[in-house]
């Protein structure tokens, strides 16, 4: 009688768990995994990225809700350096938009900055957010003293002093970055910060340290990085991103100056200025996908 109740016992279990098993897979990991596509004189890079929810939770969902509405998919990497690829601000060759990147590029340097201003992505990050494809967390319109309308955030990612918290991720070859931006509010504007989901969890804080933006870096050296930017991501496989690098060293590059920058989604860290400069090299670096692989 006691065999027969312990495997009943066992076949319940074992029931409960083949149960529990769609449930279990439907949830979310702490390492979703990600593939930017990029193509460059006629060639595709696939860099193969482990995203670290556990660490930064808010910033990992923005990235990942921009990716699956298709945001940074044909797009290109507006500034190239040694170190670091510029990428999630401007498209490809907008339909909008007459002129060609590598015509513009041989017009020199007027005519790449009025590429960028054509082809900001602006328009279509701000359209995302209002149709509530992004998850909110900030809030910015002005009541009582405090903003309370919504805006993205990376809350619960920075310290005890405001400055953002790269972790145990401190950069290296391939790392990859997102910026954040004041949204055009001043550095002593405070925001109505709800960290818990509910009014006692609130708190009020500079807001500028909160702010995601779609922007992101790959970085290229073998440095620490900085604590200007939330690290998120690392590569898992470095030869692709050792290839494109090579290739890209070999182009001729052009600096273009005083490029107006979109004031909802700030392309540089620089949250004081209204316009940036970049290097552009004489074929694009075009994003041709971010496709999230694991979620």
């Amino acid at each position: 009688m006691k065999k027969t109740f312990k495997r009943l016992v066992m076949a319940v279990a074992a029931l409960a768990v083949v149960t529990a098993m769609p449930f279990m897979s439907a949830c979310d990991s702490d390492h979703p995994e990600a593939v930017i596509t990029i193509s460059y004189n006629g060639n595709d890079y696939e860099l193969k990225y482990k995203l670290y929810r556990n660490m930064y939770p808010q910033t990992v969902r923005h990235f990942i809700e921009l990716a699956d509405a298709g945001f940074y998919n044909g797009t290109i990497i507006h500034s190239y350096s040694s170190s670091y690829l510029y990428g999630g601000g401007y498209t490809y060759n907008a339909e909008s938009y007459e002129s060609d990147y590598e015509t513009d590029y041989e017009d020199g340097e007027g005519a790449m900055r009025e590429y960028f201003q054509a082809n900001s992505k602006e328009s279509a990050y701000l359209d995302l957010f209002n149709s509530g494809a992004l998850t909110p967390s900030v809030y910015t319109d002005y009541i009582e003293d405090h903003y309370i309308g919504k805006l993205p955030t990376v809350i619960g990612e920075v310290g005890d002093t405001h400055v953002i918290q790269n972790g145990k991720l401190t950069g290296g070859f391939g790392a990859l970055r997102m910026y954040y931006s004041d949204k055009e509010l001043e550095a002593d504007d405070i925001v109505y910060l709800d960290k818990d989901g509910n009014p006692d969890g609130a708190i009020f804080d500079d807001y500028l340290e909160h702010s995601a933006t779609s922007m992101f870096s790959i970085q290229t050296n073998t440095t620490a990085g900085s604590t200007s930017y939330c690290i998120f991501g690392q590569l898992v496989e470095t030869q692709a991103l050792t290839d494109l690098t090579a290739a890209i060293a070999k182009a001729s590059t052009l600096r273009v100056e005083d490029v107006e920058i979109d004031q909802y989604d700030a392309v540089i860290s620089d949250r004081y200025t209204n316009y940036a400069s970049y290097t552009v090299t004489s074929l694009p670096i075009v994003i041709k996908s971010v496709e999230i692989t694991r979620y």
